[in-house]
């Protein structure tokens, strides 16, 4: 038998999903789109440490705090995601029409010419005057081989977003944003069970 297990040696990214509650209560995951370059998942356990005797010695350690991250490069602008990565704000789908603050509903048409043009069907986002961050949940599922299809899925129960969402706008190369989240624990849950489950398929 070999020392090496190359079924656990794995490469690429996955799909990753968001999840909605209402009042505390899990609805229904969406995608959030394609996503690029990397994601990751961090886990820390901070420790103190009880020492005695001469020399320091460590005799004890006691875990003081969890923390779990997450991290990804999404390609998708949509005002759904923007909501969900800000934790806040409030979406609009399907409205018929925009007005800007010159009372008009026309934008210009987004090229070198000095056209404007009227907005057409659109979804929109508005951001502002909110205290509470929304969470959401979490779940990124990762093809460990294209032949066998199976899978690595990691769900994070309470998702809460970082505060900080950049989108740039770049002129030759493609749009893309990073958004991260820190679990909260879910305390309805069993002790060390109230962050998130990770599942390996054999």
């Amino acid at each position: 038998m070999s020392r090496i297990n190359t079924t656990n040696i794995t490469l690429g990214l996955g799909v990753l999903e968001i999840g909605s509650y209402l009042n505390g209560v899990f609805q229904s995951y969406r995608d959030a789109g394609a996503i690029k370059a990397e994601g990751q998942i961090q886990m820390q356990r901070q420790q103190a440490r009880f020492e005695s005797g001469r020399p320091l010695v460590v005799l004890k350690k006691e875990t003081t705090l969890e923390l779990v991250t997450i991290q990804f490069t999404l390609a998708e602008v949509s005002v759904a995601n923007i909501k969900d990565c800000i934790g806040g704000g409030i979406t609009t789908s399907s409205n018929p029409n925009a007005t800007f603050l010159d009372t008009t509903g026309v934008a210009p048409k987004g090229d070198l010419t000095s056209s404007v043009v009227t907005v057409g069907l659109n979804n929109q986002f508005t951001l502002g005057g909110q205290c509470d961050v929304f969470t959401v949940a979490l779940r990124f599922t990762h093809l460990k081989s294209c032949s066998t299809g199976k899978r690595q899925i990691f769900e994070g129960y309470l998702a809460s977003p970082m505060g900080n969402l950049t989108m740039p706008f770049r002129e030759t190369d493609w749009n893309l944003y990073q958004i991260d989240f820190e679990l909260l624990a879910d305390t309805t849950r069993a002790a060390g069970a109230q962050y998130f489950q990770f599942i390996d398929e054999l």
